[in-house]
């Protein structure tokens, strides 16, 4: 099944297994489990599992310990805390191998990065975000780094924006229900957003984000369908690194002609 069909969510589940008697409503519980933890709350007891996922903490209890004993998660005694465990990064490893776009990519990516003085990445979508599958960062910036795996939301991200504006009618309206879904009140003001990256979108050819919060801007262009995924290359650089039209004058051009190079060997044209 294509990524970006699976919208993993307890009520999600449970709506698909009304539908489809075939459904493993359990491993769709237990899978919630593993997506609870992110970056920012590597390790999580029982109850925070439960609050972050809407399942009941005895049904919780049940699936840790057996992810635990399967591997998968790590318990601490002490802390009563479980943390992911190295088996789980086996389950990308298969795709990351499929997806050779990502050797050819990186050698250019890295002269981009370095040129810009910050950091350029492959994405393709899993589920309700965009997950980075190959980065590279300017060699004299600071310490940290985004990395591979990591997500990126649709709503307030250039990786998102140009997603949704190089879609389907079908995937965007797929995507437009799952964002007012998220956020009911916020959506107007979202979708006031993404039609104005649509029209930059249509006569440029990329959309460009700021997030002022951190100090930065990103700019987005699709390299295409490589593989069965539709892929996304953007470049993300400080603010204080730029002129009023670096993105546009300097960043998209060298973007564009690194799609032409990625699209070249394949013959993929999507």
């Amino acid at each position: 099944m294509p990524s970006h069909l699976t919208d993993s969510t307890p009520a999600d589940a449970a709506a698909k297994a009304e539908k489809d008697p075939q459904f493993a409503y359990t491993l769709a519980k237990g899978l919630e489990v593993l997506r609870a933890f992110d970056a920012s709350s590597p390790t999580l007891s029982n109850r925070d599992i439960a609050m972050r996922t809407g399942i009941g903490r005895q049904t919780v209890v049940r699936l840790t310990r057996t992810l635990a004993q399967l591997g998968y998660l790590r318990y601490n005694e002490a802390a009563a805390r479980y943390r992911l465990a190295a088996p789980v990064l086996s389950f990308g490893y298969p795709l990351l191998c499929q997806l050779g776009v990502r050797q050819l990519a990186r050698p250019h990516m890295q002269e981009l990065a370095d040129f810009a003085r910050g950091a350029v990445s492959l994405a393709i979508r899993g589920g309700d975000q965009l997950v980075l599958i190959e980065t590279c960062i300017d060699r004299n910036a600071p310490s940290g780094r985004p990395d591979v795996g990591a997500g990126r939301h649709f709503h307030d991200t250039s990786l998102g924006h140009a997603y949704y504006c190089s879609a389907s009618d079908a995937e965007r309206a797929e995507i437009e229900a799952l964002q007012r879904a998220r956020d009911p009140q916020g959506w107007p003001v979202l979708q006031q957003r993404l039609a104005a990256s649509r029209a930059q979108f249509d006569a440029h050819g990329y959309c460009i984000v700021p997030s002022p919060g951190a100090g930065l801007v990103a700019i987005t262009v699709p390299v295409g369908v490589i593989e069965d995924e539709r892929i996304m290359l953007n470049c993300v650089v400080a603010q204080f690194h730029l002129q009023p039209d670096t993105m546009e004058k300097q960043i998209a051009p060298r973007l564009f002609n690194l799609v032409r190079i990625l699209r070249e060997p394949t013959g993929r044209r999507t």
